[in-house]
Parts: structure tokens; sequence; C-alpha cells
């Protein structure tokens, strides 16, 4: 009897499960599922987002090289004063991927760098031509060497590796040293427009900055104040050392006229002007290698002293 009592009872339990689930399924089939709605102001705040945060891995690789200054080289170096057909090489698609004897006539090119530059492609494959740092610097480099006397263009390899300064001894970056390359900070998610973000930058767009990656123990706010003030008084120096430079041109090219001997000055202004362009064309300011960016103003400052000294 007890037996029959308990089969009983649980049929009535499972019967009123059975009906619970049943009109639950049912209350959802009659009712719409709740979106979010989205207003047209939204839609256009996420497209200017997209234009300023250019890390978005969910913004297609083709408009996210549209937005960098690759597709710029060509033109730029048009409007340089100071291109030479050499410059060619890392400006122009066309002239970078033909065999050294035949290089295009420069006046016929018309591609600025694309994707065949760095990769190859095929039906199969997708991949760099080079490894990453050397991708990068074989055309983010100072293409000849550093010789005092002489203008520096772009020299973010040597930078980076901490070489070529004239007089001061070598000093890679942490950076490199710990095997990071260029990618790391300039493609962040595998980026294509190659837009390094500083710590401040990263802040101010509400973006996460790269650099917690390796600088996790400090805040990002710490460590962005930290990093613009250094990049402050590097960029301090240099103004200050072009303008003092500017001066003692003045005084070298009065003493020239007059038939003074000006060589040994020439010569310590030489250094001092090569070394202070190879800080300025570097363009970040010593995010590349801070302490061998530190290291040349400092020589240099001491170099320029000695210049003062021999124009009394």
């Amino acid at each position: 009897m007890k037996s029959k009592f308990a089969v009983l009872l649980l049929i009535i339990v499972l019967a009123i499960v059975l009906a619970g689930c049943l009109q639950r399924e049912g209350n959802q089939d009659d009712k719409e599922p709740v979106r979010a709605k989205v207003t047209e102001a939204q839609v256009k705040e996420f497209q200017q987002n997209k234009q300023k945060n250019r890390v978005d891995i969910y913004i297609p690789i083709k408009e996210q090289y549209a937005t960098s200054s690759h597709v710029e080289s060509l033109p730029s170096l048009l409007e340089s004063d100071h291109a030479t057909a050499e410059c060619y090489q890392c400006h122009a698609a066309e002239y970078f991927l033909a065999p050294p004897d035949q290089k295009p006539d420069i006046a016929g090119v018309k591609l600025s760098i694309t994707c065949a530059v760095c990769h190859v492609l095929t039906q199969s494959e997708f991949k760099l031509r080079l490894d990453p740092l050397e991708t990068c610097t074989s055309c983010h480099n100072a293409t000849k060497e550093i010789v005092a006397g002489e203008v520096v263009h772009h020299p973010q390899k040597e930078m980076f590796l901490g070489y070529g300064a004239v007089g001061v001894p070598v000093i890679p970056d942490s950076k490199y040293k710990a095997g990071l390359t260029c990618i790391e900070c300039h493609m962040p998610n595998e980026a294509h427009s190659f837009e390094g973000k500083t710590p401040a930058e990263a802040l101010k767009e509400h973006t996460e900055s790269i650099c917690v990656m390796c600088h996790a123990d400090q805040s990002e706010e710490e460590f962005a104040k930290e990093v613009a003030k250094m990049q402050l008084q590097i960029e301090k120096n240099c103004e200050d050392l072009e303008n003092k430079l500017a001066e003692s041109k003045k005084k070298l090219d009065i003493r020239r006229s007059q038939g003074i001997q000006v060589d040994p000055a020439r010569e310590v202004y030489n250094v001092v002007y090569t070394n202070l362009s190879f800080v300025v064309a570097d363009g970040s300011k010593g995010i590349h290698n801070f302490d061998y960016s530190t290291k040349i103003l400092d020589y240099t400052q001491k170099r320029y002293q000695e210049l003062e000294n021999l124009l009394k």
C-alpha cells in the first residue's frame, strides 16, 4: 500500500514540474526577445571611434591599412625637397619589388607601400618575407653609416638597437634585449595601421595601452605620466640644442668669412649637428630607446660646451 502511494506521489510531482516547464516555454514564445536599441548617434560615434581607435581588431585589415602612413609613402616622397632615387626603394612598391638590375624609371612608379612589400602573397600563403624586426628595419633605418656633419634620416633601427651615434657607446634598448620587436608596440592585435600609441594617448582615447604588457607593476596613469615626462625632457633638450647650434653656426660662418681658421670648431659642430639630428629624426622622443637617447644628448651637450669654448 505504501509503495503504491509513493508511486502516485512521484507521478503527481512530475506532472507539476512538466506543466511548469511547458508554461515557461509558452511564455517565451509569446514574447519578442529583448533587443538593445541602437540610436543613430551611437552608430555615428562608433564610426568615429573606428578612426580614432585603430587598434580595434574588428576593423578589417584593408581599412586599418588605409589609415596607415604606408599609404602615403609615395606622395610624401614626391613632396619632399631632399628625395633621391634610392628613396624609392622604401617609398614605392614597384621599385622595392623589382630586382636590383631591373629597377623601373622613377617617373613611372605609382604605388606606395603595399601588402606585397612585406608579405609573400600566393594562393596558399600570406607570410612575412623576413622576420618581424628585419621586415620593419629593412626600411626604417638610416640607410648608410652615420657620419659627423651629415643629417640623419629615419634611424629607428639604429636607435632601437642602440648604435650609430658619433662618440656614444652601444646601448641596446631594454625592449630589444627582452626579445620584443617593432610589432608588439606598433601592431597590437596585429593592427595594420602601424600606429604606436604612447601611454598618454591610450589613456586619452580610453584604450588599453600595450605598455601594460610589460609594465604591469605601475598603474596606467602613473606610467603615462612618467613616459610623458621623459619624452618632454628629450624634446626640450633637443629644442635647446637646436637653438644654440643655430647661433654657433652663425658664429662659424662669420669667422670663416673673415678668413679665421675654424676647422677645430667645425669638427665639433659636425658631431653635435649629426647626433642631434639622430635623436630628432628617430621621431619617438626617446621611446624607442630612452637610455641611448639620453646618453646621446648628454654627450652632445658636453661637445657643444666644447664648441662654445672654441668660439669665444
